[in-house]
């Protein structure tokens, strides 16, 4: 019940102080603090420490600017105007407060623990490269560079001479040059292997239209 009241009667101090500005008492509501702050656990210290400053620093500001307006007041009947190098050393331009003595380290990070996936749940599963493939080219989820990135990836682990001498066959059964386009729907092979057998084979490759048109590719 004392330190409720404690705190009631820093509030009240505060308050009237702030109607009267100029005539405030500020040591008394500075000990008030005090005061209040000794009986209080650590959480509701930082409370009323912060609320409580954050009052009288309004009460300083309110302070300022009347000590600021008497003086201009004085100012324009001609008396004495102080100057702003003399002002510097009488007024507090800021405030640095030091918090590291409040501050405890961790002694551990806290961390969360790993979840383990039981059986059947996951969705993850192994797909066959080449229904992967496929489903990509019938998606047209890959660009003509992606494509080709891909198949240079994958370049190691397959037959690229038999790719090569399918389009070779291709070609010499068609009139010469062909559209990309239309070589690509005369084979039975995937576009990602027609475009390796291509760069690794010694064909000629020509672009009539737009850059990236793969409408106007031809093969010599």
């Amino acid at each position: 019940m004392q330190v409720k009241q404690l705190e009631l009667n820093l509030w009240e101090a505060i308050a009237s102080a702030s109607q009267s500005p100029d005539e405030a008492n500020l040591p008394m509501v500075f000990n008030l603090l005090d005061l209040t702050l000794v009986e209080l656990d650590t959480r509701s210290q930082l409370r009323v420490a912060g609320e409580a400053v954050g009052q009288i620093t309004d009460l300083f500001c309110d302070r300022s600017n009347l000590c600021f307006e008497l003086l201009q007041a004085h100012a324009n009947h001609g008396e004495p105007v102080m100057s702003d190098h003399d002002f510097d050393r009488y007024v507090r331009q800021s405030v640095v407060v030091d918090f590291e003595q409040f501050i405890q380290p961790f002694e551990s990070l806290p961390r969360k623990s790993s979840e383990k996936i039981k059986d059947g749940d996951s969705v993850v599963d192994s797909v066959d490269k080449e229904i992967l493939l496929q489903v990509l080219e019938q998606e047209h989820l890959l660009s003509w560079e992606e494509e080709l990135d891909l198949a240079l990836s994958i370049a190691h682990d397959e037959d690229v001479s038999a790719w090569i001498d399918a389009i070779a066959v291709c070609l010499k059964n068609n009139a010469a040059p062909i559209r990309l386009l239309d070589l690509r729907n005369s084979m039975k092979l995937p576009i990602v292997e027609i475009w390796l057998g291509l760069l690794l084979g010694d064909f000629k490759l020509e672009q009539k239209g737009a850059f990236y048109d793969a409408n106007e590719i031809w093969i010599g």
